[in-house]
């Protein structure tokens, strides 16, 4: 079993602030949204970007359990970026799908 992250933020800033977060997961980036999209947890409601600039799609904050073969067993969807799911919630759904 592996934790995996996905960010939209560029490789150089993840790498210059993994630190940060005191994760032990792989951490990768997806500014193109490849695997937001293959997911489909495009935000189509919600865009910002700074004054000035053009809005920026951004990812609904989600946490998956995906099997081997790309399945999706089960999902946490977010309505407030700033949050995502307890630990104790995903432990219980990791509990419920895999053998732990």
């Amino acid at each position: 079993m592996r934790v995996v992250t996905v960010s939209t933020d560029a490789p150089e800033d993840i790498a210059a602030e993994r630190h940060l977060h005191g994760l032990q997961a792989r951490m990768l980036s997806d500014v193109q949204l490849t695997v937001t999209d293959a997911f489909g947890l495009r935000n189509t409601g919600f865009h910002a970007a700074p004054p000035g600039d053009a809005p920026v799609a951004l990812p609904v904050p989600a946490t998956l359990l995906v099997d081997r073969d790309g399945k999706v067993l089960w999902m946490d969807l977010s309505e407030n970026y700033q949050r995502r799911s307890d630990p104790s919630v995903v432990l219980a759904a990791m509990r419920a799908h895999f053998d732990t």
